[in-house]
């Protein structure tokens, strides 16, 4: 399965209203929630949660908030952009611009930490950084992911790395 299986054009938030750490949260968990059987408020506190026992802040203004919840019926994802950036950990993390939440089952251990790994490979080019904050709409950005995700994969079996096999978790976001 591709990151970008669990994530839809809806999910994708290219202006991000929120200027700090609890408003971003927010936002996320309004877009993880969309037409899933949990009140954002509850997925925002578990996102918060995570964040306290251990931040989600990568190199090159990057963060991956995320949480997994019993009874879900699948992972989903989404993405939030914050041009001007906030910080969301440490001072000495800088400024974050680039938000991908993530929420899994329970059942789905492996696979949430695949992608994790796969999300964070993926954002650690520059260059697809720098394209995502340029793009304008959720659906340049769906499709910037997309084609990321295809060059990252490729590059992974190239190398012998982990590829996430296909048919693994549960349906779309």
């Amino acid at each position: 399965m591709r990151f970008t299986d669990f994530l839809s054009e809806e999910r994708i938030r290219p202006f991000l209203r929120a200027r700090e750490r609890a408003g971003v949260v927010c936002e996320l968990a309004e877009l993880l929630a969309m037409r899933m059987p949990v009140k954002p408020s509850v997925l925002g506190r578990l996102l918060m949660e995570r964040e306290r026992i251990a931040g989600t802040v990568l190199a090159g203004g990057v963060a991956i908030p995320h949480c997994r919840l019993e009874g879900l019926p699948r992972i989903t994802a989404c993405v939030g952009l914050l041009r001007e950036g906030c910080l969301f950990g440490a001072p000495e993390e800088g400024p974050v611009r680039i938000f991908v939440g993530l929420v899994s089952p329970l059942n789905t251990s492996g696979l949430h930490l695949n992608l994790l790994a796969r999300i964070a490979g993926m954002l650690r080019e520059p260059a697809l950084r720098q394209e995502l904050l340029a793009a304008p709409t959720a659906e340049e950005i769906f499709q910037l992911l997309v084609q990321a995700e295809e060059s990252h994969v490729a590059r992974l079996a190239r190398r012998g790395g982990l590829v996430l096999a296909e048919g693994a978790g549960s349906g779309h976001a």
